[in-house]
């Protein structure tokens, strides 16, 4: 009974130690979380600087055809893309796209 008496707290102590160690590595608040967080928070860093360039283009391509500022040679490039035709006078070139490759 006495050996009981004295090594009780001990374990007492151990048992707690353990339970805040273990909530301090797999808890809602603990270091794997933290890992976690911070890998989404540079995934999603990196997807908000994607759509931000995208955007910046979009801006850039809508500038080009406002009437204000409307630039005639962009437009005829892009309604010719659109569209699909080319100028009567324009020289055509046909080339076989697996040759790129």
């Amino acid at each position: 009974m006495a050996f009981i008496k004295r090594i009780l707290p001990t374990f007492a102590f151990a048992m707690l130690i353990a339970y805040f160690g273990y909530h301090a590595l797999n808890g809602e608040q603990g270091v794997l979380n933290w890992i976690v967080v911070k890998n989404r928070i540079v995934e999603t860093e990196a997807e908000l600087a994607a759509t931000v360039a995208e955007r910046e283009s979009l801006e850039l391509r809508a500038e080009r055809l406002r009437s204000d500022s409307l630039d005639l040679d962009y437009m005829e490039e892009r309604a010719r893309a659109i569209l699909n035709v080319a100028h009567p006078r324009d020289f055509i070139v046909k080339t076989d796209a697996r040759a790129d490759r």
